[in-house]
């Protein structure tokens, strides 16, 4: 078996003569950490994995128009003993992913598979947030279908952007449980495609089968596309993808006013002898030390800005 890359790579291409718009990506080391950080359940990992690795290839096509980089959330809330899950990405190749309750668990499929779809639920729904630096962020929300996350992708791309779409997502374990192999694939058909050519790439999507075992036999991103594509594909982009989490005592700070008054005050009422706060980012469980006094004047600060826009509400 050949060696994995010594760091996770994305490639977009366009093929199809240019119909096609194709994203894949070897992200074992991105999940990887993903479980070195949360502790994961093996069904918990898979599905920390594939949101990760979803979120990096649909943030590949966002394009930078301000000085602010763009980000893409996806957010999947099944219903299920895992909780909430959220990855944010961005086309600079990092990606962040957390859950509510990564400790939950579930017996392995009667395939043999571990069972994604029962600890993330398909009960609820699989919303998308596109944030372009620049005016308001685009949301779209879709039912999800299996909770597998995948299918879940492919269904959100076809409804709510209208683009027929194959999704491949996927993470193996090792028998100890640590991360073998991560990988995925986003296939979008643009508007004249014949539905006979688009029919022979479904054949070939099937061939190829699951990502993890293409992986697993050394094949990565650039086979792939060599098998759906034997007529040809233009490579447009490669990069190193990896998870960065980006936490810091500022953005501690700006995410505390944006909960809000009663929030802030909870946490200064909450332990009223101690001099500081202990946050903890969900991401990377990296921990901020909070001055009880910098927790008071953000509290001060947010009360200045209400009456401020009450003021100007009320001239």
């Amino acid at each position: 078996m050949a060696e994995s890359p010594r760091t996770d790579e994305l490639i977009r291409a366009l093929a199809l003569g240019g119909r096609a718009r194709v994203v894949a990506a070897d992200t074992r080391r991105t999940v990887e950490e993903l479980w070195r950080i949360h502790a994961p359940s093996p069904p918990m990992t898979a599905a920390l994995g594939r949101a990760a690795t979803g979120a990096l290839l649909l943030s590949a096509a966002l394009e930078k128009r301000t000085h602010r980089e763009p980000t893409l959330t996806l957010e999947i809330d099944g219903g299920g003993p895992g909780g909430r899950i959220l990855a944010t990405a961005s086309p600079a190749g990092w990606v962040r992913a957390t859950a509510a309750h990564p400790e939950a668990d579930a017996p392995s499929r009667p395939d043999g598979k571990l069972n994604v779809g029962a600890v993330v639920g398909s009960a609820g729904a699989l919303a998308v947030t596109r944030d372009l630096g620049a005016g308001q962020p685009y949301r779209g929300v879709v039912d999800l279908v299996s909770g597998e996350i995948g299918e879940d992708l492919a269904r959100y791309l076809l409804e709510s952007e209208q683009t027929p779409s194959a999704v491949g997502v996927g993470v193996r374990l090792n028998g100890d449980a640590t991360v073998g192999q991560a990988g995925g694939y986003v296939i979008q058909l643009l508007p004249g495609v014949p539905d006979d050519e688009a029919e022979a790439l479904s054949g070939r999507v099937r061939e190829l089968g699951m990502v993890t075992d293409r992986l697993r036999e050394g094949l990565g991103p650039d086979a792939w596309l060599a098998r759906l594509f034997p007529e040809g594909y233009e490579l447009l982009a490669r990069q190193a993808v990896e998870f960065r989490c980006g936490c810091s005592a500022d953005r501690v700070e700006r995410a505390l006013k944006l909960l809000g008054e009663g929030e802030v005050t909870r946490l200064i009422e909450e332990k009223p002898d101690e001099p500081s706060i202990e946050l903890t980012c969900g991401f990377c469980h990296a921990r901020y030390e909070v001055p009880r006094g910098d927790l008071e004047r953000l509290r001060e600060e947010i009360r200045a800005e209400a009456r401020e826009r009450s003021g100007q509400h009320g001239s």
